[in-house]
């Protein structure tokens, strides 16, 4: 068996130095190898002699004889950079044509097994739409195969023709077929007589519907089936006397049924069910050359059942897969030590003063004024959630906004004398504050029942009418900040990137009509209108500049400078404040900068030494719970553990355990801030540690910065803070949508300014671009930074080393719902540890089915958002709500099976409304078949490795950090008592829970929801 490995080139390009020490070296590899005798959702061909059979197989096809036996690869996935599907032998048996992606290039491809060497037939136009269900004509010169366009809703999954390639000549051409009730076709099939048979899509049943045949030429089809069969993926016998397709039975599982058909090529009878399996692959079904036999695949297996009543049969395969990779040296994720100055890389607002000489700061509760090089001065006390800052032009005061959810207001705040005034306090939200350069205005965006661009006088106060402000007409909700032209005589008001719909750009005049702007750059993030009539901007993660007046760009975008850029602002000079590697920097107009780093800081507090008597623990490592223990704390870690009654208590605080149960703290690995207020909830339900996978950076790592400040309750918090796409064209502040082609640089200044705030990890939310998508695991190797993803059994990503892998599901095509041996045996061979989720889909379909369910838990309402929050859980339609229902089952069992092969597992929820989370995974573990310990074990120590902390956190031992939860009531009896907290131990410190529900209490009324 060949070893895969990434090619040399790629290699290098991967690791080429850059001034950081490498983690992961090409010259220092490891080898991974194992055999699997199951594929998940396994796309076959049969030969047309009936001796061989074509399957693919983690991405790669593989060759097998029709009896079973030894399989052997035909594609290499790794060296491609590849992930190659559904193959279809041609009827001389020497090609095969597969569906696939192979280094950035996706359509159908043409693999002559004499050569071994795949070429390119088709191209998609839009990666984000489909070519495949390939079939080739009895003489093998023309492929039939379905080109569907991009679903931008579930109707036009209905959207879908046939397609016609004349192998030779390598054109394409449409192919009409008239008199169907509905457009939308799949599943060709060629057969006898000349014709071509194919599924119409059903609008009741878009994965299935009635069989029909057409001539080759096309032209007017007539029905095979009945209207009441659902079908998928017809088969007809060489002599045209029997048909098989897929379709659903009682309990809504798809199955093979067989009908007999007439002469005339009509189905008769009634249709026969041959299988009974709980997951069929429906890509493709294959009679036996004498008719008497069905191929299909199932259940993780090749099977083949006679049609005369007999049970179906495994057709046994084993593989062999070896990939060879660069070895895995990474650091342990550093989190805040209590005692040690840290920097604050976090901030809900920073903007460079107008005369380019001070930076304004919201950050740790306050507002801070620094003089460039100089000391940060504290201004005023501030609510953290404080944000968007704005100068006013002569430096005098600055403006943020602040409130309760949806309902901020603007403020602004003397920086001479720190009082601070209230400006607006209108109903709903009021954001996006910016004066005038002349002085005399204030521009805001204010949301209720719509958005409004408004104006009022600079130095107003109290607005609590819209009478008292100028309308200057509708802007949706997503717009960006609007920027007021040097002249102060109207704003320039543009969409949020990659979001057409809210808004085209636009100059607002402070009076007259709008003026469509034509000239603009293409999804520009953090724009500034310079005096000097130039509009300097964020793009791929490097400042850009274009001469702008009212009308659009004078010029083409040109880049400013090469190194990462985020948060730009610009003084009247033309003087920049961005962030980049190494923190705060200044480039001044003649292109000289200066490194200001991060001038904040702030030292966690130590807690004082503790003595938690009387306690049996349950330590997170999988023992049996001890005896009665004494555990010291000091300094915020475990100094000390003996039995009970043996440790001095004269200099440390005593916390009598009475024999309760302690357990570590808990960890949610797929947690977004959306709401970072909810975030002492988390802390409170017993969540010590979240692992954000995607929220807007700055105020994500403003908050982390303040919870280990002391200035908020809450959990320590890792994070990636960005999401990295492969398949998306734009930037935002938590999204990053990599286009090396355009800019070869963009992948490692993403990762830089995600290590420039701190984050332990990056995230891969992409679902294709593989070659993309390693290059992003192996740059945040080289930074020492972990890698986790939506996707990660593609072997592009293994042999990069992608170290996690994001919800059991959810990575198409073959995210798949369940996990075979392939999978299992695939992450537990590479170290890819696993973050199940289940509860995300548990609790949707649960609220859906009872919205009442909010209000169900009396302990947790306060802490819940208000209802809208929970939107597309309350609104799914009942097709999706059984989807997710089907997947839970799926999930469960792929987590059984993931358990027993060692593969580790940890909590993640992706629920960010719901602090209490955690819970509910660790409950749906249990329902899977893992035992309590099980998953209390996956909860803490199996977390803590997957995040990176293993050496500080998720086990109750000696040195680690004091994180506990002291149990009311036995978790080993029944999982849910990991709710019942009697006291909560964070770093050390006793958490004053009353005073966290109290504040929720008082914060987030249920009357909200």
């Amino acid at each position: 068996m060949r070893s895969r490995s990434l090619p040399s080139v790629l290699l290098v390009s991967l690791f080429a130095s850059t001034g950081v020490a490498q983690t992961s070296r090409p010259d220092a590899p490891e080898t991974i190898s194992f055999r699997v005798s199951e594929g998940t959702t396994l796309g076959f061909d049969l030969s047309s002699d009936g001796r061989s059979i074509v399957f693919d197989l983690l991405g790669e096809l593989w060759q097998l004889p029709a009896a079973g036996g030894e399989a052997r690869p035909i594609t290499d996935a790794v060296r491609d950079i590849a992930e190659d599907l559904d193959p279809a032998y041609s009827p001389d048996g020497r090609r095969v044509v597969f569906r696939g992606e192979r280094n950035g290039r996706t359509g159908l491809w043409l693999l002559e097994l004499d050569s071994g060497s795949p070429r390119q037939l088709t191209q998609l136009p839009d990666p984000d739409g489909y070519e495949g269900s390939a079939t080739w004509s009895p003489d093998g010169r023309v492929i039939a195969f379905v080109r569907a366009l991009p679903p931008s809703s579930r109707e036009d999954l209905r959207r879908s023709g046939i397609v016609l390639l004349d192998v030779a000549a390598g054109t394409t051409r449409g192919f009409p077929i008239e008199g169907l009730p509905r457009p939308g076709v799949r599943d060709p099939e060629w057969v006898r007589g000349g014709r071509i048979a194919f599924v119409a899509i059903d609008v009741r049943a878009p994965m299935g519907g009635r069989i029909w045949t057409v001539d080759t030429a096309g032209g007017h089809a007539r029905p095979v089936t009945s209207e009441s069969v659902q079908a998928l993926a017809p088969a007809i016998t060489p002599d045209g006397r029997k048909l098989a397709y897929f379709a659903a039975d009682s309990a809504d599982r798809m199955q093979v049924w067989v009908q007999e058909l007439s002469d005339s090529g009509t189905a008769t009878g009634a249709p026969i069910r041959v299988t009974s399996h709980k997951d069929v692959t429906r890509t493709r079904i294959r009679w036996m050359p004498d008719g008497k036999a069905l191929l299909y695949s199932a259940d993780g297996r090749l099977w083949k059942v006679p049609v005369d009543g007999h049970e179906p049969v495994v057709i046994p395969f084993t593989a062999q897969l070896t990939v060879t990779r660069p070895q895995r040296t990474l650091p342990q994720a550093r989190f805040p030590v209590p005692g040690e100055a840290q920097p604050a890389r976090g901030f809900m607002g920073l903007a460079l003063s107008p005369d380019g000489h001070q930076i304004g700061v919201l950050a740790l509760g306050k507002l801070w004024v620094m003089p460039v090089g100089g000391t940060p001065r504290a201004v005023a006390d501030v609510p953290l959630r404080a944000s968007m800052l704005a100068w006013a032009p002569d430096g005098s005061e600055a403006a943020w906004a602040a409130g309760a959810d949806d309902q901020e207001d603007l403020f602004a705040t003397n920086l001479a004398t720190g009082v601070t005034r209230r400006i607006t306090a209108l109903p709903g939200r009021e954001s996006f504050p910016t004066y005038s350069p002349d002085g005399r205005h204030l521009a805001f965006v204010h949301l209720k029942g719509g958005g409004r661009l408004r104006v009022v006088d600079a130095r107003a106060g109290d607005v609590t009418d819209t009478a008292q402000t100028r309308n200057l007409g509708a802007v949706v909700d997503g717009t960006s900040p609007p920027r007021w032209s040097p002249e102060s005589d109207g704003l320039l008001v543009s969409g949020a990137a990659g979001a057409p719909e809210s808004g085209r750009p636009t100059f607002v005049p402070l009076s007259g009509e709008r003026q469509p702007i034509s000239r603009f750059p293409d999804a520009p993030i953090f724009l500034q209108w310079t005096p000097q009539h130039t509009i300097v901007f964020v793009r791929h993660d490097r400042l850009w500049q274009a001469p702008f007046d009212h009308t659009g760009m004078l010029g083409k975008p040109e880049p400013i400078g090469s190194d990462p850029a985020l948060y730009a602002s610009a003084s009247r000079d033309g003087t920049l404040l961005f962030v980049s590697e190494g923190g705060l920097r200044l480039r001044s107009p003649d292109g000289t900068e200066r490194r200001l780093g991060w001038p904040l800081s702030y030292t966690p507090p130590v807690a004082e030494p503790m003595l938690v008597r009387n306690v049996r623990l349950i330590d997170g490592t999988g023992r049996p719970p001890t005896a009665p223990q004494d555990v010291l704390v000091q300094r915020g870690r475990i100094a000390r553990i003996a039995p009970a009654g043996t440790l001095p208590t004269a200099t440390a605080r005593v916390i009598d355990a009475g024999g309760r149960i302690a357990i570590p703290g808990l960890m949610d690995l797929h947690a977004h801030t959306d709401l970072p207020d909810l975030l002492p909830g988390f802390l409170y339900f017993g969540v010590t540690t979240v692992r954000d996978q995607g929220s807007s950076m700055a105020r994500l790592v403003a908050y982390s910065d303040a919870i280990a400040a002391g200035v908020l309750p809450g959990p320590r918090v890792g994070y990636g803070g960005f999401q990295l796409y492969s398949d998306w064209a734009f930037d935002e502040e938590q999204w990053r949508g990599i286009e090396p082609e355009a800019d070869p640089g963009h992948v490692a200044r993403s990762v830089a300014l995600a290590e420039a705030f701190g984050a332990q990890h990056i995230k891969t939310r992409t679902f294709r671009r593989w070659d993309i998508n390693a290059r992003m695991v192996a740059e945040a190797h080289r930074r020492g930074m972990r890698a986790t993803g939506h996707c990660a059994h593609q072997l592009p990503l293994v042999a990069a080393g992608m170290d996690a892998k994001e919800h059991l599901g959810f990575c198409l095509p073959r995210g798949a719902d369940v996990a075979y041996d392939d999978l299992v045996q695939l992450y537990r061979a590479a170290g890819i540890g696993v973050v199940p989720t289940i509860s995300y889909l548990t609790f949707a379909v649960r609220l859906n089915e009872r919205p009442a369910l909010l209000d169900d838990d009396a302990e947790l309402l306060p802490f819940l958002p208000a209802r809208e929050h929970f939107g597309w859980m309350l609104e799914m339609d009942p097709e999706l709500r059984e989807e997710l229902a089907r997947s839970v089952e799926g999930w469960r069992a792929a987590v059984a099976r993931l358990q027993r092969a060692g593969v580790t597992l940890g909590t993640g929820t992706d629920i960010w409304q719901d602090p209490a989370g955690v819970h509910l995974e660790l409950a749906e573990l249990v329902a899977a078949g893992l035992s309590p310990m099980e998953a209390i074990h996956a909860g803490s120590d199996g977390s803590a490795r997957i995040l990176g902390a293993d050496g500080d956190l998720g086990t109750i031992e000696v040195g680690k950090r004091a994180d506990l939860i002291i149990l009311d009531a036995d978790p080993l009896a029944d999982i849910r008592n990991t709710r019942r907290i009697w006291q909560l131990v964070h770093d050390g410190h006793l958490v004053d829970r009353p005073a966290i529900l109290a504040s929720f209490q008082k914060q987030h009324a249920p009357s909200g929801r």
